[in-house]
């Protein structure tokens, strides 16, 4: 049979249709968006580990040459020859030549050793300085004014005091040689020369220029594939000391000082609106950090035909799920639609509208349980009548249990009087506590009354046990007006003064005492019978205590205990309950914890 309309408006083909469509393409597209978040985030790992690494050793070849940078002011620096003609203490004239030739030769074979010198000056603070380079093979006494003296940058070596101070590429510190082009890009350093004699005596200042093309080309090398960039940056400003241009520029990297505080990693930022990963790696003996920058649109090309990828497949999977879609519509319509006419059937008085089927799946056990329905309605129609006559009937002996309950407290009430006329005051007040302690717990058969009512109780059973024991013991009762409105359980509270009395001060030699108390704490209210009777032997306390712990709610000991705390969980909660304190000879403590509820 052919089921019409199966996708109608609001019929549940169309809810099936759309239900089954959207999970489809919900499924599709969270799994392709979370593929290609994944697989982004594993070639932006895989580049930028690649991209550390290829930093990282690139760092180091900067670092090995920078090495020998140092190095090589260190040989001029421990120089006694060098000191001597700084200092100007010749003997005679034949003495300064010797000492001019010995340092000639000894500069020329370092430039020789290290090609890529340019200049080496040797400034005095004596009128005299010095220049050495590849272009004059002996020294050059400079003539020209000493105004480098004020200049920034010799005073910031003399600052140093010995350390080495690293300029970068930058064009040279001294503008006034002939024979030198003045915006030729070069690698600058410096250092104080001191008095081997006087250490803390500053005597000179060296000045050293290198040809900055091996930094540039090991920079130039790491150029990621055509992508990015590479630059050599101060820790302090981020200004620019070599890059791969040998540009000579001093200006700060638009990078984050914060982000660069680690000594090695990397992160993605925009400048300029353009996003680029940095990678980064500190040096460990000089105030640098390597910097590569990669353009993001470059590294990200493959995550973007990911992508493309990714959203034809999507675009393939959903137009399945569309003709899915209509199957599993038109498959769960079908047997909807059977069981609708049924329905309606058994709804307009035709109780004999059972469905033939052979189905086994779950349509199947429907229609059986529909059939058994209609059948099961017919049965209970037909046993109304019967259960309104057992209500009726019940609400008789309810009422006659009223009735039953009103003649028991008149007929005691009579028997108080009678005693109290005949002046039998023991039996007029236990005739009078019993007749107030029946109609308390009885109560119109409710389970919750109010610490008020538990008041009255409690005191009126206390009256009655105060005539059977007379001077056995004394007993206070101590509540706050405040907690009367509050609501509890009404059995929970009689049956442990109870145990206090029975258990506890009967078996007392001499005469005890009972202190019976209601505490706020913290929002709770705490319920405590404390005896000087007795007390409980450390076996049986200990299977008491472990008893309750546990929550058993079955056994043959201690049954007013166990109903109490079944009655606290069932009703408060497994974290309300009852605890134990006692000692043989001593006395027993139960404390009750519950909520306080109005």
């Amino acid at each position: 049979m052919t089921s019409p309309g199966f996708l109608k408006w609001r019929s549940v083909g169309l809810k099936v249709f759309a239900f089954y469509f959207l999970s489809m393409v919900l499924v599709i597209g969270v799994m392709g968006y979370l593929s290609y978040i994944r697989s982004a985030d594993m070639m932006n790992s895989k580049i930028g580990g690649v991209a550390r690494q290829s930093v990282e050793q690139t760092r180091k070849r900067l670092e090995m040459i920078v090495n020998e940078y140092e190095n090589r002011a260190w040989l001029i620096f421990s120089n006694q020859e060098v000191q001597k003609q700084l200092l100007n203490h010749y003997a005679d004239g034949v003495e300064k030549s010797e000492v001019t030739l010995r340092n000639n030769r000894f500069l020329s074979n370092l430039i020789n050793a290290n090609n890529d010198t340019v200049n080496i000056y040797l400034l005095s603070d004596q009128d005299t300085s010095y220049r050495y380079s590849p272009n004059n093979q002996f020294f050059v006494y400079n003539n020209f004014p000493n105004t480098y003296r004020e200049e920034a940058w010799y005073k910031q070596i003399q600052e140093a005091d010995g350390q080495t101070v690293y300029f970068g590429i930058r064009r040279s510190n001294i503008r006034y040689i002939a024979d030198q082009d003045p915006d030729r890009p070069l690698f600058c350093f410096g250092k104080a020369i001191k008095n081997l004699a006087n250490r803390n005596e500053i005597i000179g200042v060296m000045l050293y220029e290198v040809d900055p093309e091996q930094i540039r080309g090991i920079l130039e090398e790491l150029d990621f594939n055509h992508t990015g960039e590479t630059f050599l940056i101060e820790n302090e400003d981020s200004s620019v000391v070599a890059d791969r241009m040998a540009s000579g520029s001093a200006k700060p990297l638009q990078v984050s000082a914060q982000a660069l505080s680690d000594r090695t990693g990397s992160f993605k930022q925009t400048v300029g609106g353009r996003e680029e990963l940095v990678v980064f790696d500190r040096f460990q003996d000089y105030p640098w950090t390597l910097v590569g920058l990669i353009r993001a649109e470059e590294y990200m090309k493959d995550s973007a035909e990911i992508g493309i990828f990714m959203t034809v497949i999507a675009a393939g999977f959903g137009a399945i799920a569309v003709a899915l879609g209509f199957f599993v519509a038109r498959q769960a319509h079908k047997p909807l639609y059977i069981m609708i006419r049924a329905m309606r059937k058994a709804r307009e008085g035709d109780l004999n509208s059972l469905i033939s089927h052979r189905r086994k799946d779950e349509f199947g056990i429907l229609y059986t349980h529909f059939n058994a329905m209609v059948m099961e309605l017919k049965e209970q129609i037909n046993e109304v009548y019967v259960q309104k006559w057992l209500q009726k009937e019940l609400q008789m002996k309810m009422l006659g249990s009223q009735i039953n309950a009103h003649f028991l407290y008149n007929t005691l009430d009579s028997v108080h009087w009678i005693a109290r006329i005949r002046k039998v005051d023991e039996i007029s007040t236990m005739v009078f506590g019993l007749s107030r302690y029946l109609r308390l717990s009885l109560n119109e058969g409710r389970d919750e009354v109010s610490l008020s009512e538990i008041k009255e109780l409690l005191e009126s059973y206390l009256s009655i046990q105060m005539v059977r024991y007379r001077d056995k013991f004394t007993f206070s009762l101590e509540i706050e007006e405040s907690l009367y409105e509050y609501r509890v359980l009404k059995y929970i509270f009689q049956p442990l003064i109870e145990n206090a009395i029975y258990h506890g001060l009967e078996k007392k030699e001499g005469s005890g005492s009972l202190r019976v108390r209601f505490l706020r704490q913290e929002g709770l209210l705490c319920f405590e019978v404390e005896d000087d009777g007795a007390g409980i032997a450390e076996e049986e306390l200990a299977r008491l205590q472990e008893m309750l712990a546990q929550k058993e709610t079955a056994g043959e000991h201690y049954f007013a205990l166990r109903n109490i705390s079944a009655q606290i969980h069932i009703t408060y909660g497994p974290e309300y309950g009852l605890t134990i304190k006692s000692r043989p000879g001593a006395g027993t403590l139960v404390r009750m914890i519950i909520p306080l509820k109005k």
